[in-house]
């Protein structure tokens, strides 16, 4: 789709894919990709409030990636892509930039409603963000449902064979076996999964907990070897609106923060610090900054060692940004940070 001089962009975008190879212990470096636009590496003036956002996080500790979800602007064609990579690159050399998402839910209810469009979407933004930020990890966000329904479960379940031949059917670009091959050939440095948990009563219904659901996709996940080809993290919405009223703190903190840890994922993305929702506004504290049950929880396995991430947006704070990366600080060791990409 998008063109540069051959022999450049072969040889910058497989010096790049080697770079990233060998930081992340990934194995021999992938073949390079097709070339990508061109883009300015301009720095961001300092004082835009995503560059501000970045050097304070930095400042607080925390290590930061940048979050853009280019699907829209690689889908209005080179020039808009072009676009956002400069901003990217831009604000990947600031310090404390530990790498870079490109998608959100990639796959899902998106424009990309093919294996076809995911692969040439990974190649392409890869190849750029390559370029203006050699190094620097790429990373995206999926739901995966057909790990919700309980793949290679022993008995098999037979409403389980059905939820996965459906979810296959509805998103046959999210199938496993696509995954196989996305990550096997590189184009992803870093997954945040979603394992695509069903309702609570829908494993009631088949004499089953959530958390065995949860072991039972990561098991997966591990027999699959995804793990040895990308880093694997997992994710999980427990923002809330308002005042914090979850009833099973305990339950939902282990189905989604424990056990993804102890069955091999390397962080788990926590979403939100403070975000308009449908409406809404969610947080992980109550109003105000004010700890609940739930922060209670992710302080603790903070203080166990556990890598948690979550996301801010700078015109999304609290109280401000320095006071609110104080207090993010206290449970998170990474935090995505808008880019201002639209």
């Amino acid at each position: 789709m998008k063109k540069l001089p051959l022999l450049v962009a072969v040889a910058t975008t497989a010096a790049a894919a080697l770079a990233t190879t060998m930081m992340l212990g990934l194995g021999p470096a992938e073949p390079a990709p097709r070339p990508a636009p061109s883009a300015s590496t301009a720095v961001p003036p300092a004082a835009t409030p995503h560059a501000v956002a970045v050097d304070a996080a930095h400042r607080h500790g925390l290590r930061v990636w940048l979050e853009a979800d280019l699907v829209k602007r690689w889908q209005a064609g080179p020039e808009s892509l072009n676009e956002a990579v400069t901003i990217l690159g831009g604000l990947a050399r600031r310090p404390g930039v530990a790498g870079i998402k490109i998608a959100d839910e990639i796959g899902y209810r998106d424009a990309l409603d093919s294996p076809q469009k995911i692969r040439d979407f990974l190649t392409d933004v890869r190849a750029a963000l390559h370029r203006v930020a050699p190094g620097k990890p790429v990373l995206v966000d999926a739901i995966v449902p057909e790990l919700g329904c309980m793949p290679n479960y022993q008995p098999p379940l037979r409403w389980a064979t059905i939820c996965a031949a459906q979810a296959r059917g509805r998103y046959p670009q999210l199938a496993l076996d696509q995954f196989d091959g996305y990550l096997r050939d590189g184009l992803v440095d870093v997954l945040d999964l979603s394992t695509g948990l069903l309702p609570d009563k829908t494993y009631d219904g088949w004499g089953l907990e959530p958390q065995t659901a949860q072991r039972t996709a990561w098991a997966e996940v591990r027999r699959r070897g995804w793990d040895k080809h990308v880093r694997m993290q997992s994710r999980k919405a427990l923002a809330h609106p308002g005042a914090y009223t979850g009833t099973d703190t305990a339950r939902a903190v282990d189905t989604f923060v424990d056990i993804p840890l102890a069955e091999g994922a390397a962080a788990v993305d926590v979403w939100t610090w403070r975000q308009v929702y449908q409406g809404q506004v969610y947080r992980l504290l109550d109003p105000g900054l004010e700890r609940n049950a739930l922060w209670v929880a992710l302080v603790e396995r903070r203080a166990r060692g556990a890598v948690l991430f979550t996301h801010l947006s700078p015109r999304s704070v609290e109280v401000g940004l320095d006071a609110d990366l104080k207090v993010i600080a206290e449970v998170f060791t990474d935090l995505f940070v808008a880019a201002g990409t639209g």
